[in-house]
């Protein structure tokens, strides 16, 4: 072999395993790993979770592998963290790891401490952190991440608005090195109050001793509760805590917070990022850095902002008025008021109830025009049903004419087939008897179609017989053949062997797939040519067996696919919407359910199942 050809034939082989390389690595799913603090079930980390998962997941172009993992700093030094992270190294020796999501501050130190040994080559995205906790903090390489606003501030001006007497405010925190970030927050943000509120730290308390201090604070002076994660008595708070209601409870004083998921637990209100939002917020960020930006040039932000919600339990509660209540606030959790919030809705009903004993005064004292009005409610009553006689007439009419289209299109294509070969002069005996005998099979199949529709309508039994489905579905193909010939579209089967037999009328199973394969050939008809293709596949699933027809077409849209199957629902310009609302007539009438789901990368699929014979 001469050297030019051998290195040619190496170039084109390296390059076929390069593109078959690359389409491996572009199936291969995503996998993220997502580092959270303490328990799963605090609702911060719950809420925020749910949100993230929901944005990551959603319209993902490839699968996303989650591998959830805990901390727990709380209950466990921290220097058992070197332990963890040997554990994690020797659990993830296999698997690449995209992207590590840490979920508060502690994981983003572990994650920024741990990520080259345990998770190499991974970007790391944060979020859960409060905003200005990271001012001396240097910044990994591959790390981005939004952080979360604790508003201390703007909820002390709250609490100024709603009880402007207030003169101090006593600030609630537990023991714990998070309960102290905390803290150190709340004492700068009370520098800015000064003169205005003298500031108190109920603090290196065990639980007890907070709940009763808080029951003899003043009733003018306001009371901020941060977060009591664990007690000076080392004891451990949990998801379930109950601090804030006993605080509420026994507190003259009214109680705020500016932790977004202590709201409606408790305190009157306060400002904070919405844990909900701040999730999808990281979800999205995620997202971004999987479809290839740099982290390292996404800058970080606080996302979202603080907003303001006030509870309107607790202003009953502490016995303060809404007129108080700032006009960026939220009120939730008001009981609606009758008359004002249902003002219309009373005087419609008002209205009909007069209206009403009006009417029957009139039927009461004029006995003549009742006998009139029964007499003309009795026949328009005669008029809807001859109404409604006629609109099932019209249904059964645009059924049989949908249904017989297409054995009427195929007679049309044979028909035009042998005058073109027979202007050509190619036409011979043995193509012309194979012409008329399709001819002869289509005029049957639609007079088969006519009775097998009439039939649907009627109170009639099926005549159900066991079936092969493969030979149902090859006929039906081999009927459509020269049409799907003349469209350029390429039908491929796949029919699964042994199948088990089902209870069917043949003529109207053929149909099902008929009506399918040719809404199939509507949809890829935009294709370029070459690209319009149809597939045809059975399968033995759930003690039946199922059909599935997919296609390479547009697909629906979210709307449209919920209402798919509906009567008179169409996609076609020129449809009459008979088409997928038999086919679920026919396939209900079998026992069977038939489902539309999206195909990938793009396209339709419908599945049918129906039930296997007792005996199969």
């Amino acid at each position: 072999m001469p050297a030019a050809v051998r290195r040619c034939a190496l170039a084109a082989l390296v390059l076929v395993l390069a593109a078959w390389a690359h389409g491996v690595a572009a199936a291969a799913p995503w996998r993220v790993v997502i580092i959270r603090n303490w328990d799963e079930l605090y609702r911060v980390n719950e809420t925020r979770e749910r949100a993230l998962r929901e944005v990551l997941l959603e319209n993902s172009p490839r699968e996303i592998e989650i591998y959830p993992e805990q901390l727990d700093n709380l209950r466990f030094n921290k220097k058992y963290n070197a332990e963890t992270a040997a554990v994690l190294q020797r659990q993830y020796r296999d698997i690449r790891i995209d992207v590590v999501i840490a979920t508060g501050l502690e994981p983003l130190e572990f994650a920024a401490l741990y990520r080259d040994k345990v998770w190499p080559g991974a970007a790391i995205v944060f979020m859960g952190v409060t905003d200005g906790w990271l001012e001396n903090w240097k910044r990994p390489s591959r790390t981005t991440g939004i952080t979360t606003v604790l508003d201390v501030a703007g909820t002390l001006n709250l609490g100024l608005a709603l009880l402007p007497s207030a003169r101090k405010v006593y600030f609630i925190a537990g023991s714990s090195e998070f309960d102290q970030r905390y803290l150190d927050q709340a004492r700068a943000a009370a520098r800015r109050f000064s003169g205005r509120l003298e500031p108190h730290y109920i603090t290196g308390l065990s639980r007890e001793e907070i709940i009763e201090s808080t029951a003899h604070v003043e009733r003018d002076a306001l009371l901020f509760y941060l977060t009591v994660l664990r007690d000076s008595q080392g004891q451990y708070g949990g998801p379930y805590n109950t601090i804030l209601a006993q605080i509420r409870e026994r507190s003259p004083a009214p109680l705020l917070s500016a932790v977004y998921t202590q709201w409606n637990r408790g305190p009157v209100g306060g400002l904070s990022s919405p844990s909900d939002e701040h999730g999808r917020a990281g979800g999205r960020l995620v997202r971004r850095v999987l479809d290839g930006a740099d982290p390292d040039l996404i800058p970080i932000a606080a996302v979202p902002a603080a907003v303001c919600q006030v509870d309107w339990r607790g202003l009953q509660r502490w016995s303060i008025s809404e007129a108080k209540v700032p006009g960026y606030c939220a009120i939730v959790n008001r009981p609606p008021q009758m008359w004002r919030d249902y003002f219309w809705q009373f005087l419609i009903l008002v209205t009909i109830i007069v209206l009403q004993f009006g009417l029957l005064w009139v039927v009461i004292v004029q006995s003549r025009a009742r006998r009139i009005a029964e007499q003309r409610l009795r026949e328009r009553a005669i008029e809807m049903a001859r109404v409604g006689r006629l609109a099932a007439m019209g249904e059964l009419a645009g059924s049989i004419a949908h249904e017989v289209n297409q054995p009427i299109a195929s007679i049309l294509s044979n028909a035009e087939a042998a005058k073109m070969m027979l202007d050509r002069g190619s036409l011979d005996d043995g193509k012309l008897r194979e012409i008329l005998d399709d001819i002869c099979n289509e005029d049957m199949r639609a007079a088969d179609v006519v009775r097998s529709v009439r039939k649907m309508f009627s109170r009639g039994e099926l005549n159900l017989v066991p079936t092969d489905i493969n030979a149902s579905v090859s006929g039906a193909l081999r009927h459509l053949a020269m049409e799907a010939a003349r469209r350029g579209v390429t039908l491929e089967t796949a029919l699964g062997s042994p199948l088990p037999v089902v209870l069917a009328e043949p003529v109207e199973l053929e149909q099902v797939v008929a009506n399918l394969v040719v809404n199939g050939m509507e949809a890829v008809g935009g294709n370029p040519e070459g690209m319009r293709s149809i597939r045809v596949a059975t399968v033995a699933a759930e003690g039946g067996v199922e059909i599935v027809v997919s296609d390479n077409g547009p697909g629906l849209s979210q709307a449209d696919a919920a209402r798919v199957f509906n009567t008179t629902f169409t996609t076609k310009k020129d449809g009459m919407g008979f088409g997928l609302s038999i086919v679920r007539t026919i396939v209900h009438l079998h026992g069977g359910r038939v489902g539309y789901e999206p195909n990938v990368p793009r396209g339709a699929v419908f599945r049918v199942w129906l039930p296997a014979t007792p005996e199969a």
